[in-house]
């Protein structure tokens, strides 16, 4: 069969890099092949796509409508890369690398689980939840309507702590999603990278091709338009999609408004802050001087005190003195310190209740 349909073999290489040239969903192409076609008619080709991760951007983020082939390309790789860890030949062209994965994991499609009494929801994230305890840095990771099923707001924050684990963990993965914010992903990690499947808006039909670098968009209501829904219901649908744009405007109208409130509010509070700690500094540098002047007043008056006598600290020596004469007049006064005496200025005496660290 490899031989038949031109299949190649991939470069094989450890490491975390993937790259699908011109890769087609094998099932499909088998099933083209087979079908019957008109005497003299071309049998259909499968829509080549071209997938690439690795050096530095190991997410792929697929956005783009229902039936427009998101999951398709999912399978794709998916397939893709079992038939390689076979040492199958795959459809893709020359050139094409793969890595060696020790988990290829993947929760694709909607199953509930009646028996387990399992929601859409419920039956995701219990995939999730073990594909999180299989996938390591070695491993593809495939993930189909990542968020779906559930508020979508809620959906998008839980699916972006999904992208963020399994980007911590370096696996390979792809995912396929509807949520605007999830859409946004790649803009903010630069280790994830935005693909669309391409949409033709003049016939309103996917053209299933793989456009690498963009995000797509959903198109429901012209997919809606194309499949004959009636158009008084479309033509309800955008009066509320327009209502919700405009609310949603108003909305962050108001939130800009009141973010940009909440900052005045915080820079008028800084500045008070700011100024309130500033006067509290200069009320306690001036409690503190005026606390010095008077300790000097008060040593200044007990020296005018002094007597003969009288035990007073002599700073230069560090010790006790004992005072055997004054002349106040000079400022000066002869002290018994240790085994001489010594006339000293006044200033170098502390009478007793003060110290010169004070």
């Amino acid at each position: 069969v490899g031989l038949e349909y031109q299949w190649t073999v991939p470069h094989l290489e450890p490491g975390a890099r993937l790259w699908l040239k011109g890769a087609r969903h094998p099932l499909l192409e088998q099933m083209f092949r087979l079908e019957p076609t008109p005497e003299g008619a071309e049998p259909r080709e499968v829509i080549p796509i071209e997938v690439r991760l690795g050096d530095g951007q190991g997410l792929l983020v697929i956005t783009g409508p229902n039936t427009g082939g998101k999951t398709a390309a999912l399978k794709t790789v998916g397939l893709i890369a079992l038939m390689a860890q076979c040492g199958l030949p795959i459809p893709c062209e020359q050139g094409s690398v793969m890595p060696l994965f020790d988990e290829i994991v993947a929760d694709i499609g909607d199953e509930q689980s009646l028996e387990q009494s399992l929601s859409t929801f419920s039956a995701h994230m219990a995939r999730v939840s073990l594909i999180l305890k299989l996938a390591t840095s070695n491993s593809l990771v495939l993930i189909d309507e990542l968020g779906a099923g559930t508020d979508p707001t809620e959906g998008a924050a839980l699916g972006r702590s999904i992208l963020d684990e399994l980007d911590t963990r370096g696996c390979l993965t792809l995912v396929t999603t509807h949520l605007g914010n999830l859409k946004h992903y790649a803009l903010h990690n630069p280790r994830a990278l935005n693909a669309a499947v391409a949409f033709n808006s003049k016939t309103l039909r996917p053209e299933y091709r793989l456009i690498l670098g963009e995000a797509g968009h959903s198109h429901a209501l012209k997919i809606a338009a194309r499949l004959d829904l009636p158009e008084g219901l479309l033509h309800r649908a955008r009066i509320y999609l327009r209502r919700k744009n405009k609310r949603q405007n108003e909305l962050r109208k108001l939130q800009a408004e009141r973010l940009a409130t909440e900052d005045k509010h915080r820079t008028s509070l800084a500045k008070e802050v700011e100024a309130s700690i500033h006067q509290e500094e200069i009320r306690r540098r001036k409690a503190g001087e005026d606390h010095q002047d008077s300790k000097r007043r008060q040593l200044q008056s007990a020296r005018e005190t002094l007597r003969p006598g009288d035990n007073v600290i002599v700073a230069s020596f560090g010790q006790k003195g004992l005072i055997k004469r004054l002349d106040l007049a000079r400022g000066q006064a002869t002290v018994h310190v240790g085994l001489g005496e010594w006339s000293l200025p006044l200033s170098d005496l502390y009478p007793s209740g003060f110290s010169p660290e004070a």
